[in-house]
């Protein structure tokens, strides 16, 4: 640790050399969430995070949502996402259509709903309850052996959260099921994360947010390393002019989301925010997760972040401060109610309304919105 210090120290003094002591501070800054970025960082040996602590899945795989109030042939269409290869299906509004069984053998298709329901106990099923809502699912019986309970940030990072307010939501919406459902659930819940434009920190966040969920369940007694996680990018910085940049920004979104280690990954059409649902635009939504996982080479590598220092860093910062919220939030009484009392959104609320002064003073840019705009 000493030595760390004086390793610290020596570049410290060889920048400030260089470059004189203001334009050495000029070089810090504090994000939104409250982290300060340093020109310079190294080993913390005393950090929450380290080889032993990081969790990647052996594999990242596509994952597609159907749904079915707005496809024509339900059994066409789930043929012909398996011919692509993408055989891990989240199937959206299923009522009583007629599902060819043997897809069920051949691929992971899940039925999603906001709350238990019974289906043929073949279907697996995907609980999403809104986490806008009060209190957790109310009349719950969570009684169907193959489901899940998929717990979504996208109401929180949609709505304006920062990282740290996303990752300590959603954890604390987990905690008070499991307290509201028993520690057993630690087996039944994944979670989906909506990745937003600032590269390293979505990529810190997934690990932050693994070792949070392995600290809270191991002092339940029953430490979960590896929840499922699944990503897909935001909806908030979509635009609807020069709409085709949307295409680079979900690509960068999904990237980040590989290399922070989820275990699925969804994308969004270009055009979501104007257009209803198509076949074109969701052709090359598909196509560019195709790209990502057959033409990159980027599944090559199972662990792309061990050994940077400044990933490391921004994981223990994002995982400390959103540690702090958590615990503010369970001393307030919990998750469901903090959304009660709408304390959850004003907290979101205050950080949206910076967001929207930096956009509009060019402290943040949004390509073609507020800067390099091509009418």
């Amino acid at each position: 640790m000493k030595e760390s210090k004086n390793l610290e120290k020596a570049w410290r003094d060889k920048i400030i050399l260089d470059l004189g002591e203001d334009r050495y501070k000029k070089l810090f800054s504090i994000t939104n969430e409250g982290i300060t970025i340093s020109p310079h960082y190294s080993y913390n040996r005393k950090s929450l995070v380290n080889p032993e602590t990081l969790f990647f899945p052996n594999e990242w795989n596509i994952i597609n949502e159907i749904k079915c109030n707005k496809t024509t042939n339900l059994n066409e269409e789930i043929k012909r996402l398996y011919a692509n290869e993408i055989k891990n299906l989240i199937i959206c509004n299923y009522e009583d259509q007629f599902i060819d069984n043997s897809f069920l053998s051949q691929g992971n298709i899940y039925f999603k709903s906001e709350r238990p329901v019974k289906y043929n106990s073949e279907f697996k099923l995907l609980i999403e309850p809104n986490l806008d809502s009060k209190a957790p699912i109310d009349s719950c019986k969570f009684d169907q052996e193959k489901f899940r309970l998929n717990l979504s940030s996208e109401y929180f990072k949609n709505s304006g959260a920062n990282i740290v307010q996303e990752i300590a939501f959603t954890l604390s919406a987990g905690i008070d099921y499991v307290n509201k459902f028993g520690k057993g659930l630690f087996n039944k819940i994944s979670f989906e994360l909506i990745q937003g434009n600032n590269y390293f920190f979505e990529i810190a966040k997934i690990q932050a947010f693994r070792i949070l969920w392995s600290i809270i369940s191991k002092k339940y007694g029953n430490q979960i390393d590896d929840c499922i996680i699944t990503v897909k990018p935001t909806t908030k910085n979509k635009t609807t002019k020069n709409y085709n940049n949307n295409i680079i920004r979900t690509t960068s979104e999904c990237m980040s989301g590989i290399l922070g280690g989820c275990d699925f990954i969804k994308s969004i059409p270009y055009d979501i925010k104007f257009k209803d649902e198509n076949e074109f635009s969701q052709r090359i939504t598909n196509n560019q997760l195709l790209i990502l996982k057959n033409e990159t080479s980027i599944e090559s590598v199972n662990n792309a972040i061990s050994g940077s220092y400044y990933i490391t860093y921004l994981i223990e910062k994002l995982a400390e401060k959103s540690l702090e919220l958590i615990k503010k939030i369970e001393n307030n009484g919990g998750y469901f109610h903090d959304q009660k009392n709408q304390m959850i959104f004003q907290e979101i609320l205050l950080n949206k309304k910076k967001e929207k002064e930096q956009y509009e003073s060019g402290d943040k840019v949004l390509v073609g919105q507020n800067k390099f705009i091509n009418d």
